[in-house]
């Protein structure tokens, strides 16, 4: 709980023209020095502290912004009883088949008709995010969803699938985020039926994506 709080001084402190001091953190912290000293090395270790340049203090990382915004969609759920985690904004693109090849493989549909009750359409949405749905994609990382396993073919090897519940347009749908894809643009959504024909989308219209949770 106290590593949390040394986390939320430094998100406070962000936009300062210096960074704080070991001594303004003891001060906002009630923690001495040596303590403070000992987790900052600690959260460095873990991601959410970078060291800035130069040696002039730290700084809460990009991770550890994730990690406090995911927290925070956590407790609202907890605390308030949202159900939303999040509104992904962007406009439907197409894309390069990629999808399509991944859902015909059985290893990923048997664990959808498993975990997820349906088989989805071979195919998938393609929605490009903007600016600030792609910083809140990076969230869904870190927080809880359900998981499809990777598995090996004789031909290669699929890795892990983390799956989220999603409304677009009314309709029931399932967004699929490749947890070793390097796309940060955009997402995948799925459905047991086609997305596009069945809300009659086209490319470069917009869409608005509400996520929740599973129950």
């Amino acid at each position: 709980m106290e590593k949390l709080r040394l986390l939320l001084e430094l998100a406070r402190a962000e936009g300062r023209s210096a960074p704080l001091t070991l001594k303004e953190l003891s001060g906002r912290t009630g923690r001495p020095a040596s303590t403070l000293s000992r987790w900052l090395r600690e959260l460095e270790g873990r991601g959410w502290v970078e060291r800035l340049a130069e040696g002039r203090g730290r700084r809460l990382s990009e991770r550890g912004r994730v990690f406090l915004r995911s927290l925070y969609l956590e407790l609202g759920e907890v605390l308030e009883g949202r159900k939303e985690l999040m509104r992904l904004t962007g406009e439907v693109v197409s894309g390069l088949g990629e999808g399509s090849y991944y859902l015909r493989q059985e290893g990923y549909l048997r664990q959808f008709r498993e975990q997820l009750g349906f088989t989805p359409y071979p195919g998938t949405l393609n929605v490009k995010l903007n600016g600030s749905s792609r910083e809140a994609r990076e969230l869904l990382r870190e927080l809880p969803g359900k998981m499809l396993r990777g598995f090996r073919t004789e031909e290669r090897s699929f890795g892990e699938v983390k799956c989220f519940p999603v409304r677009i347009r009314g309709k029931e749908a399932v967004l699929v985020l490749p947890l070793r894809s390097s796309h940060t643009e955009v997402v995948e959504v799925v459905a047991e039926e086609r997305l596009r024909d069945l809300l009659g989308l086209k490319d470069g219209d917009r869409v608005e994506l509400e996520v929740g949770r599973w129950e």
